[in-house]
């Protein structure tokens, strides 16, 4: 039904989706309407609570012709009560023809329309088959997808992302994320997840922070693809009876494939599972037992020794039948997930008693052929580690950073034990002498600073005649990480507060 509605018995509505660049361009939009008149009616329905001559209309769809026309009237150009032609809908169906009118307008935000669609399925869908008793949300998005003209995939798409971490979704709104990296983001349905990798991604450089392949990157791990190694190696079936969840990952590419959201459950029986081959297989060709490397670790990782064995680097296969009995071969799950396979550089062989080392002697000694083999490992890591490592080209860092040209600068990458599985691997960063010249007096008051309080905790042990200061006691300035020369946390947050060139110079 169409009617004339006093300009003034008009109010905006809080159901209209467009909650970013409302007042957008409102300037020429009241002058082109004042010029040529409205020539599209404003969508309204009554608004809650008036009723009478006091009743008003919130305007559902024509927010910004609203806002243009009260500028004209600001600019006494009309009445404040002109009458303006209105297309009169039901409460109910305002938010669904606010979306259909901005679809097709000046785009909106992507994080308005994403709210808007989320809305509109979570309040019973949208056109004239999709009522607030139509439970089966596959069928409210079939009808969304219809009446506004997208796939079925576009909504649901939009659906995972309006349930992004709040914070994701506002930098999204703001403009400081992408459409593509919210959809990385929402490739894992966790919030808590998402803003971790966010909260990284964030102390960024800003032409790095939160590019999608790095935000893809960072998420690997945390669900695992249907198509993973793990995953066709235990067989979806026995996950789901474990009680794993599976969903399906919107992002992936233009299609669409099951992801599964418990990777702890795949490992745990991907281990079990690898660990029952691999002594299966080695008793079975005559060796004592049989270990496997971490199924979902570095290609470079092997099995932890059992307890009393030590590595031997010797080829299963050159081992006489007769000693295999008393050793333990090793097993790592093969890159294509179809089996367990042996590893033919290596195995492990019952420690030499302390007094059979000494007669060896020095050459034949055990210690010194675990060592050279741990050298050796720890050097190929290594080398690992640095073709694994992110190209710095194109980057800040370009021209700066270098890898050590001597090994023995090199420090052996470390494997955390946090759950990260991140390997650290020494890099250097070169910095112009006359960039450090800014940094030179807060530098020198540090220096100064911890001068003087080691100077009154040599003069406090005196007195009290003690010689040594206990680790890591507060008083101590350069108590702390053994690793942070300048004594942890206090170094880690002026990383965080200082600016970019300031964190250059602290690397």
């Amino acid at each position: 039904m169409t009617e004339h509605i006093p300009l003034n018995k008009l109010i905006l509505s809080p159901r209209n989706v467009r909650k970013t660049n409302g007042e957008e361009d409102i300037e020429s939009l009241a002058d082109s309407i004042h010029s040529k008149g409205l020539l599209q009616n404003l969508v309204v329905s009554p608004a809650a609570g008036s009723t009478g001559k006091n009743r008003k209309y919130a305007v559902d769809a024509g927010g910004r012709r609203y806002r243009a026309l009260k500028r004209n009237v600001t600019l006494g150009r009309i009445a404040a009560n002109h009458p303006i032609p209105c297309h009169i809908i039901a409460s109910d169906d305002g938010l669904e023809a606010s979306l259909a009118e901005n679809l097709q307008k000046i785009a909106m935000n992507p994080a308005d329309e994403v709210e808007a669609f989320a809305a509109i399925i979570t309040a019973g869908g949208a056109g004239t088959n999709s009522r607030a008793d139509v439970n089966d949300t596959a069928t409210r998005i079939a009808n969304c997808a219809r009446r506004f003209g997208r796939t079925e995939n576009y909504v649901r798409q939009r659906l995972r992302l309006a349930s992004l971490a709040p914070e994701i979704l506002d930098a999204l709104r703001a403009g400081k994320i992408t459409i593509e990296s919210a959809r990385a983001y929402a490739g894992h349905p966790d919030p808590k997840v998402q803003l971790k990798i966010f909260a990284a991604n964030d102390k960024k450089p800003q032409d790095w922070a939160h590019d999608p392949k790095s935000v893809r990157d960072a998420l690997a791990g945390k669900v695992y693809a249907i198509d993973h190694r793990l995953v066709r190696y235990v067989g979806l079936e026995a996950y789901v009876e474990a009680g794993g969840r599976v969903e399906t990952d919107l992002f992936f590419g233009e299609g669409e494939r099951e992801q599964l959201l418990d990777p702890a459950i795949i490992d745990s029986l991907a281990k079990t599972k690898a660990e029952r081959e691999a002594q299966e297989q080695a008793q079975a060709d005559g060796w004592l037992d049989g270990v496997v490397a971490p199924v979902n670790g570095h290609i470079w990782q092997d099995p932890t020794p059992p307890l009393g064995y030590v590595r031997q680097f010797r080829a299963p296969d050159d081992v006489e039948e007769a000693a295999r009995a008393q050793r333990v071969t090793m097993y790592r799950l093969n890159e294509d997930g179809s089996g367990v396979e042996r590893l033919n550089y290596t195995h492990y062989v019952p420690k030499m008693p302390a007094e059979e080392e000494d007669k060896a002697g020095p050459a034949q000694s055990r210690h010194d052929i675990d060592y050279a083999a741990r050298e050796r490992r720890e050097r190929i890591e290594l080398y690992a580690a640095r073709m694994a490592a992110p190209s710095i080209s194109g980057t800040p860092l370009e021209d700066r950073a270098f890898w050590p040209v001597d090994e023995w600068d090199e420090l052996e990458f470390v494997d955390e034990d946090d759950g990260s599985r991140n390997a650290i691997v020494t890099l250097l960063i070169k910095v112009p002498v006359d960039e450090l010249q800014p940094h030179m007096k807060a530098a020198e008051q540090k220096y100064e600073a911890r001068q003087a309080e080691k100077q009154r905790i040599e003069q406090q042990l005196s007195a009290t005649g003690s010689e040594t200061t206990p680790d890591n006691d507060p008083a101590d300035p350069d108590a702390g990480d053994p690793g942070d020369p300048d004594g942890g946390e206090e170094q880690e947050q002026a990383r965080e507060d200082a600016p970019a060139d300031d964190e250059q110079v602290a690397a």
